[in-house]
């Protein structure tokens, strides 16, 4: 009996021991997949707050500032507001001349809006957005107009981050030795950012440059946001799980040839980021993409928002008990007329390479 007594507590010990392993090994699995896309953040306080945001808060408030010229306005400038343009809380476009059906202000005297002028735009935009928006927008896009932005995705990698503490988001690059964001491929300022950049660095010529011709602009941005204590944000780093680029500084286009041929060797010089070719090249969280044409700003747009793609599953769902009978073919597609092919040889009008 007492053998037995001794050998059922055991069996109890093992039976509650290996409960309890597959528990915690279940649990570690919960806590560890890896393949779950959320926004990083740096500690558990955060990662609380941050949370709470993203399930129980309205999207962020996002500002869009897209730089353009007047002779753009009714090509690229006008596809980006029919396009994702719509998707912004608020869009306005910065130029040397205003055109009011779109939205478009005057930061730059007349004839002076062009590539030469892209630091003084950017300055001056800013200034504008600032002291019309400032307060009332949580982040501030600044994209060119032949920029292509999905607004869904930056949406996902802004939810982790406070706008009320100074952050900058963008594409990383580095050139003399000097960290900044690519311009082309757009970048984002949070609300303390923008402050900061206004409040401290606009004016002082010390820590920032100051109006001039053939400026950096996304160099010089890089620049100012650094003196004034603002924190650089690369995208590829800002998903756990994902460490693909998601503001990328060229078309799409030029990501897909395996060969590498299509990569310029500034960009590879330049980023931070390990530059990828093929269908692995680019984040599925791709927020913006650079050197994009009107057309194929359209077919981003068609793309992303139109194009449905059937599951196998629904496929399968739909096939069942559905198939066309004979008589349903018959009726919905009746056989063509097919007289004038009987005989191709007496067809009046045979084309010349039958």
């Amino acid at each position: 009996m007492t053998a037995k007594i001794k050998l059922r507590s055991q069996l109890h010990l093992l039976t509650g021991f290996m409960a309890g392993f597959v528990l915690a090994f279940v649990l570690l699995l919960y806590v560890y997949d890896v393949s779950r896309v959320t926004p990083c953040w740096s500690s558990s306080s955060t990662m609380s707050t941050a949370t709470a945001r993203i399930r129980g808060s309205p999207p962020a408030r996002i500002l869009c500032m897209v730089l353009t010229c007047p002779e753009n306005v009714e090509t690229l400038a006008r596809t980006v507001h029919d396009t994702w343009g719509q998707r912004c809380s608020h869009l306005i476009f910065a130029s040397s001349e205003d055109y009011e059906p779109l939205g478009v202000v005057q930061v730059v005297e007349p004839g002076g809006g062009g590539y030469e002028d892209l630091w003084n735009k950017t300055r001056e935009g800013f200034r504008h957005v600032w002291e019309h928006f400032g307060r009332d927008f949580d982040w501030f896009l600044k994209a060119d107009d032949d920029t292509y932005v999905v607004m869904e995705n930056l949406q996902q990698l802004l939810s982790g981050f406070d706008p009320d503490t100074p952050v900058y988001f963008g594409y990383k690059m580095s050139r003399y030795n000097v960290s900044y964001m690519s311009g082309g491929a757009s970048y984002v300022l949070s609300r303390q950012a923008l402050d900061r950049f206004m409040t401290q660095a606009y004016e002082s010529e010390v820590i920032c440059p100051q109006p001039k011709k053939m400026g950096i602009e996304d160099f010089y941005m890089g620049i100012c946001l650094q003196n004034v204590g603002v924190h650089f944000v690369d995208s590829s780093q800002s998903l756990d799980g994902d460490t693909k680029p998601k503001f990328m500084p060229l078309d799409l286009e030029h990501y897909m040839s395996e060969a590498n041929i299509t990569i310029p060797q500034w960009l590879r010089q330049m980023s931070f980021s390990l530059v990828e070719t093929g269908l692995t090249c680019c984040s599925k969280y791709s927020v913006a993409f650079h050197y994009a044409s009107r057309e194929r700003m359209f077919l981003y747009e068609f793309l992303i928002y139109h194009l449905k793609v059937l599951s196998p599953n629904l496929i399968s769902e739909r096939n069942q008990g559905s198939q066309l009978t004979l008589s349903d073919l018959i009726r919905r597609f009746p056989l063509e007329d097919n007289s004038n092919i009987k005989d191709l040889l007496q067809m009046s009008e045979k084309p010349e390479n039958f």
